[in-house]
């Protein structure tokens, strides 16, 4: 590897002072990781977390920036990475026992693989449940999606000279966009390798952006009408219900959006 860091964990922050201590204290391996931390004008005071550079046996990066919203500050934190590998977390999440070392060894074993899929543990309305995908397929990340019905949140590892490739150009447009346009993008031309282990955790609660998932998504209709015109005419799958769904979910935001389809 040329990079002296293997892996950037990418991790946007809104407040949630607790959450984020608590991811923190869930990274327990430390050879070769980058942690860079983008603050979207938080109100609380998230930069004393940082303040003794020695607190932590990893490196790491904290920018503050102002309210601008999840989208920006997810395009900001890979740009500015240094990793090989990027990985994007969020403040409510947190890594299980071992979780970064298991990412970590996949990544060594198999350094021709450009995309790895790991699972999470979801915790949501007092109820954990294990999300895994299949062991060692090669497909996409839509076709994952769409035609192996893996649904629900996983971890991707991407190659950074890959992701940067597919950033959504228009991120600093809208407060919140989804992560499937990457993805979705990076569908078309990098498969990826799954492994059926859980990594991480997800969290769901009354704070957090899913609460109110429909406004957001009303709010933010432009980049969920670009994601769902993607996939509608994506041959990066085969699943006639997925390209359905897409298709109603276009014109859906097609409208919510004020775009005419030409």
């Amino acid at each position: 590897m040329n990079s002296s860091v293997l892996l950037s964990i990418c991790l946007p922050v809104f407040n949630r002072k607790n959450k984020i201590l608590k991811f923190l204290n869930s990274i327990d391996f430390f050879d070769n990781i980058e942690l860079l931390i983008i603050d979207d004008g938080s109100t609380q005071n998230i930069g004393e977390l940082f303040n003794d550079k020695y607190k932590y046996k990893y490196k790491f990066k904290y920018i503050k920036t102002k309210n601008r919203g999840r989208s920006s500050a997810i395009f900001d934190a890979i740009k500015l990475s240094s990793g090989d590998y990027i990985m994007i977390m969020d403040s409510d999440d947190y890594f299980l026992p071992r979780g970064i070392e298991e990412i970590i060894k996949e990544i060594k074993n198999n350094t021709d693989i450009k995309c790895f899929v790991f699972g999470t543990e979801i915790l949501k309305n007092g109820k954990k449940i294990i999300n895994k995908p299949p062991k060692s397929l090669c497909t996409n990340l839509t076709k994952l999606r769409a035609d192996y019905k893996v649904h629900g949140d996983l971890k991707e590892i991407v190659k950074k000279n890959i992701i940067l490739k597919c950033l959504y150009q228009q991120s600093y447009e809208y407060r919140f966009t989804p992560t499937s346009l990457i993805w979705s993008k990076l569908s078309e031309f990098v498969s990826c390798h799954t492994v059926d282990k859980c990594v991480a955790v997800k969290t769901y609660d009354s704070e957090g952006i899913s609460a109110s998932i429909e406004q957001v998504k009303f709010e933010n209709a432009g980049a969920f009408y670009d994601l769902f015109k993607r996939n509608m005419y994506s041959n990066s799958y085969n699943s006639f219900y997925f390209r359905l769904k897409s298709i109603i979910q276009y014109y859906r935001y097609s409208f919510s959006s004020n775009k005419k389809k030409k």
